[in-house]
């Protein structure tokens, strides 16, 4: 059984990837800007804060990147869903460097994306965690981002 786990972890993950990223394809209008349109950090700040079933799905993405417990005592404010949004892109270009992602998405991922694909997100996290290959991807985005998204819950 041991011996046929990665090639399943890999074949969920790219099951994962590839209908989260068929999905954010196609609603890529909906889900945020392009690159080159991006919201400033300051205009970022001034969006309102999510709704309470928007901040349970951040934190459920939250969680799966760094761990519940952490996720739990976090502030789900605007700020913090700009760097969820800024780790999710960083993760999904992670992971297309280990050729885990056909092609990632042309975007970075604003709060309608992570809303609205956020069990998708969660899931793949969860899953690429588990294989020592791509889990670089999810540990290293959660290493550097921790100081932004603690800072961001804060209010600072």
């Amino acid at each position: 059984m041991k011996a046929q786990r990665p090639g399943l972890t890999a074949a969920v993950a790219l099951i994962v990837a590839g209908a989260t990223l068929t999905m954010g394809t196609l609603s890529t209008a909906q889900a945020a800007e392009p690159r080159a349109a991006a919201p400033s950090p300051a205009a970022v700040s001034l969006l309102s804060d999510p709704t309470p079933e928007e901040q349970e799905r951040l934190r459920e993405i939250a969680g799966a990147i760094w761990t519940p417990q952490l996720a739990a005592g976090w502030n789900m404010n605007a700020e913090v869903a700009d760097v969820l949004s800024q780790a999710t892109e960083r993760i999904l270009a992670c992971s297309e460097a280990f050729a885990l992602v056909p092609r990632p998405p042309a975007f970075i991922p604003g709060l309608g994306y992570l809303v609205q694909y956020w069990k998708n997100l969660r899931d793949y996290y969860l899953v690429v965690k588990e294989n020592r290959t791509y889990r670089a991807c999810v540990v290293s985005t959660a290493a550097y981002y921790r100081s932004i998204i603690e800072m961001a819950s804060a209010g600072i």
